[in-house]
């Protein structure tokens, strides 16, 4: 049986009873090194202590696993568009199981299509921050994206990390991202997913009426002279970011076209990164887990393995 290092929470948060994994061993190459890792001591830093979450600037759940030490690893859960933290949740408990703590971050669209080159940098920068409050310049992350809100989160953290003039240029070791829904290319002919992706989340008749005329005529500008996304893709495509990356999405996605993301995972794998990719022939936009919980976690779990393995044998070099 998998201990599940379950958190007390702050601020009234209640998770939900861990879901049940997978049969396949979880993370289960570098179990034993988490064992000894785990057996340093425990620490307290941001106010929290272990096996607590809290609730911090820009929606933030920081949470620190009973067993978590100076040395376990971190992963940081960055929401699709109008997430909420339960949201997220079910994918930080898988980490947080086997003593990963984590950060949950959820994206607000408006800042997402609108503010992507001010409010989500400083969202962004706000994580990194995070990350070495909580000790992290040694400490293996691992960056997990959801969608276009996820992705505009990540793309900043990514540049803020992978470039000589930035603040956090590396600053914390990223040994491994993950896609899941994304990326998507931000370019005119994506307008009607976009505007569909969130209007979807809008119940008033009347309001999704206001909300889709609004975007056909604030985005297109957007997306026409918006330096930030008009380098979006090829920055992330370009990316020195070079730790190894996993991707899920699907060929049914009305959110996420398929063909932009093998695009991306292809260039990538042209610069020599390590990409592997999961790509269902059915399953809904942020909606992979759910649909098809067995072959996510494995994919995912083994994942995890790789990633942790290559860093702390490169760490013994």
């Amino acid at each position: 049986m998998i201990k599940t290092g379950l958190t007390t929470t702050c601020a009234l948060i209640t998770g939900p009873s861990l879901r049940r994994l997978s049969s396949h061993a979880v993370f289960s190459g570098v179990q034993g090194v988490l064992d000894q890792l785990n057996s340093s001591g425990r620490y307290s830093r941001c106010g929290i202590h272990s096996g607590e979450s809290s609730v911090g600037k820009y929606g933030a759940i920081i949470t620190k696993t009973q067993g978590s030490t100076l040395d376990s690893p971190v992963v940081v859960i960055l929401g699709w568009n109008s997430s909420r933290g339960k949201h997220l949740k079910k994918y930080s408990e898988i980490f947080e199981a086997q003593n990963f703590d984590s950060i949950c971050v959820p994206a607000n669209p408006f800042n997402t299509f609108f503010r992507a080159g001010t409010m989500v940098k400083k969202i962004g920068l706000h994580i990194l921050d995070l990350l070495l409050e909580l000790n992290c310049q040694r400490r293996p992350v691992f960056l997990y994206a959801f969608s276009n809100g996820g992705c505009a989160m990540f793309f900043h953290i990514m540049e803020a990390l992978s470039y000589p003039t930035e603040q956090f240029y590396q600053a914390v070791p990223v040994v491994g991202t993950i896609f899941d829904s994304c990326p998507i290319n931000p370019n005119i002919s994506s307008l009607k997913a976009t505007k569909e992706s969130v209007v979807d989340m809008v119940k008033s008749p009347i309001l999704k009426s206001l909300v889709w005329c609004s975007l056909t005529v604030f985005v297109p500008p957007v997306i026409y002279f918006n330096s930030t996304v008009k380098r979006f893709m090829s920055d992330l495509t370009q990316s020195p970011l070079n730790c190894q990356q996993l991707i899920f999405y699907s060929k049914t996605d009305r959110f996420a076209p398929y063909q932009d993301i093998d695009s991306y995972a292809q260039a990538r794998r042209e610069k020599g990164i390590s990409v592997r990719s999961k790509c269902w022939d059915s399953s809904e936009h942020v909606n992979h887990y759910r649909e098809h919980a067995d072959e996510y976690l494995s994919e995912l779990n083994s994942f995890i393995d790789q990633c942790l393995i290559k860093f702390h044998s490169e760490k013994e070099l």
